[in-house]
């Protein structure tokens, strides 16, 4: 198994230690792991600042040295794209080496979605959408990343006011962040902590990622977005079985 998609300490919301998720991947039978820690930009985000690139690296080399032979150890980083720091954002890639590089979206003007008391209420499905999958097609246009991760993600916290997502909603809007991900030569991802959250399925699901095999949509990446020990993997099976599916393969280099 290969998990594309793991965070740590370094990245300021998870308690767990670099060490600790390579021991337990290779307990549960991991091959390969990226650790895919949070760069992110804004002041206020719980992980500013967090991310320090020289000591995770001795992390990463320490790691590789003790697990040699039983997992391969790749360096990944997933950044909040916000149009507001793309300059900071491209230097910051530009000057750092990473295997494999993660854009997502969290905030919508300003506010993280994950405050979902605060973004939310008093919104109808399409309010609290559409302004997601423009800061998706933002993040997609830039081309810096290698993967484009969770597209759905306004899932996450919004299914507990709107129920589940319906892509026939929005089918322009997520055609549109597809067509810019294919057209820059970059994948999706199959996020399967979903399957532990409120949506209980995958960030897409089947019918966006036939919908991205239909558009032209060739490979995925899958990765667990773990950020505790226990998660780690969680889910990777049914991702790939997703994948299968719909017809794309798993790419993982």
């Amino acid at each position: 198994m290969i998990d594309r998609h793991v965070h740590t300490v370094h990245s300021g919301d998870s308690p767990a230690e670099l060490r600790e998720m390579c021991a337990r991947a290779v307990e549960v039978g991991i091959s390969d792991i990226t650790f895919t820690e949070h760069l992110d930009f804004t002041p206020t985000d719980m992980s500013y600042g967090a991310f320090v690139y020289e000591r995770w690296i001795e992390e990463i080399a320490a790691a590789r040295d003790e697990f040699a032979g039983r997992l391969a150890i790749r360096t990944g980083v997933e950044v909040d794209y916000q149009a507001r720091y793309h300059s900071e954002i491209e230097d910051y890639l530009a000057s750092h080496k990473f295997d494999y590089v993660l854009g997502s979206a969290h905030y919508i003007d300003g506010v993280i979605m994950e405050d979902h008391e605060r973004y939310f209420p008093g919104k109808s499905v399409r309010e609290a959408y559409l302004p997601y999958f423009e800061a998706m097609q933002v993040t997609a246009e830039t081309g810096l990343f290698h993967t484009i991760g969770h597209i759905d993600l306004c899932k996450r916290h919004g299914s507990r006011y709107f129920g589940p997502f319906v892509l026939d909603d929005f089918p322009g809007e997520m055609t549109a962040v597809l067509k810019s991900v294919i057209s820059r030569g970059m994948l999706i991802e199959i996020n399967t902590s979903g399957l532990r959250q409120a949506p209980s399925e995958t960030y897409p699901a089947l019918d966006t990622l036939l919908l991205y095999k239909e558009l032209g949509g060739r490979r995925v990446a899958i990765g667990s977005d773990s950020h505790k020990p226990e998660h780690l993997g969680f889910g990777l099976q049914t991702g790939m079985e997703l994948a299968r599916q719909a017809g794309l393969l798993a790419a993982y280099s």
